[in-house]
């Protein structure tokens, strides 16, 4: 989990006027790559939209993959503060707070720009030499997330069994968020949890 004394900032809620250069770049960058991907936006889009200069832009951005680097980094504190939330004053163990993450996806999958997972999405757009860092941004989070539910898992169950049931966990939580994008269903994620309580309970 990330460390709660830094409070995650969601630029998403801000207005676009009251922020400064850097932050109205990242803003940006976060509503267009979130709705039409990081390859379809170009830096001259971003440019136009945020309203600051193209060497303000530079200043702060030196590349298009810095930026891609810093949205990333944006959801991935999202996707942990979220988690945080829900997993905060959970009762009930290590079972209550896994199916607590199935509330945290439901949280994200009801909010209005939730357009799929974007480092689901990430596992195809970086797989070039030069896109390897935000490859391994992307790699990162996974593994964080699985060590997320893999460390609650412990003591719940044998070994063997173990590492089953946190395939079958990942797969409910990011198959939920695959599904509602595809198919608009919004509650996926409350029925994935009750497949996983089931799980849980063998």
């Amino acid at each position: 989990m990330p460390d709660s004394t830094r409070r995650f900032r969601d630029l998403r809620t801000e207005q676009l006027k009251a922020l400064k250069p850097r932050e109205r770049i990242l803003k940006t960058a976060i509503a267009l790559f979130n709705e039409y991907g990081v390859h379809t936006i170009g830096v001259d889009r971003i440019i136009a939209d945020s309203g600051v200069s193209k060497r303000s832009f530079y200043d702060y951005y030196p590349s298009k993959a810095d930026l891609i680097a810093a949205y990333l980094d944006f959801w991935e504190e999202f996707r942990f503060a979220n988690l945080e939330k829900h997993l905060k004053g959970i009762k009930g163990g290590p079972v209550a707070e896994i199916l607590a993450v199935f509330d945290a996806v439901d949280d994200w999958i009801g909010q209005a720009d939730f357009k799929g997972c974007t480092f689901t999405r990430g596992l195809s757009d970086f797989n070039t030499d030069d896109s390897k860092p935000l490859r391994e941004k992307i790699d990162r989070h996974f593994e964080k997330f699985s060590d997320l539910i893999k460390s609650r898992l412990v003591g719940l169950t044998t070994p063997k069994k173990k590492k089953t049931l946190l395939l079958q966990l990942m797969s409910l939580i990011v198959g939920a968020m695959a599904v509602a994008h595809a198919t608009g269903e919004k509650d996926i994620a409350q029925l994935n949890k009750k497949i996983a309580k089931d799980l849980l309970s063998e």
